[in-house]
């Protein structure tokens, strides 16, 4: 043997099954959770009172219009039927609002064309900044999302994307808000 027929030998036989391995990995399912904040140049209680709703008033990519929202605004239960520019239409299930901690938990119930993962449970909750950085208030807002696990890492990142593409219309929104 020469030491490079020993060598490749020793490297394939070595390294081989850690390539299987990882391969036999990608096919493991696990969870994954998103979570994203941002400060939004507002008072709280405005905020909240437009993240609360679940309609998305600060998002281009939504049909305001044809927003559909079905049992009591503020109930849990009620749903929330969205239709985007994009002709995506989802309906949204309340699953949580809370006024006390200013947090609301929604899961999407269906979608048209239909999502590539089996569930996703979003949270947004909004709090004061008690340190504001001038002298306008601020609210700090975190949305959070726990798929299932065979959501694929596109579809986490695409979510990833969407949360700071929300918080930056949010700032914008409520900045011309009053």
């Amino acid at each position: 043997h020469s030491f490079a027929s020993s060598f490749l030998f020793t490297w394939h036989t070595h390294t081989r099954p850690s390539i299987m391995a990882e391969e036999k990995s990608n096919d493991i399912p696990s969870s994954a959770r998103v979570w994203e904040s941002a400060v939004i140049g507002a008072d709280k209680s405005k905020v909240w009172k437009a993240v609360k709703k679940c309609t998305f008033p600060w998002s281009a990519s939504v049909d305001h219009k044809s927003t559909e929202i079905k049992g009591d605004v503020n109930a849990v239960g009620g749903t929330r039927t969205i239709k985007y520019t994009d002709a995506t239409s989802q309906t949204l299930q309340i699953l949580e609002i809370s006024d006390l901690s200013c947090t609301v938990s929604w899961s999407v119930i269906s979608s048209d064309p239909a999502v590539k993962y089996t569930s996703a449970t979003h949270q947004v909750t909004v709090k004061e900044v008690s340190n504001p950085s001038g002298k306008e208030k601020e609210s700090f807002i975190e949305w959070t999302t726990d798929f299932s696990n065979d959501a694929k890492i596109g579809v986490v990142e695409d979510s990833r994307y969407k949360k700071k593409t929300a918080f930056a219309e949010m700032g914008t929104f409520f900045a011309k808000k009053e």
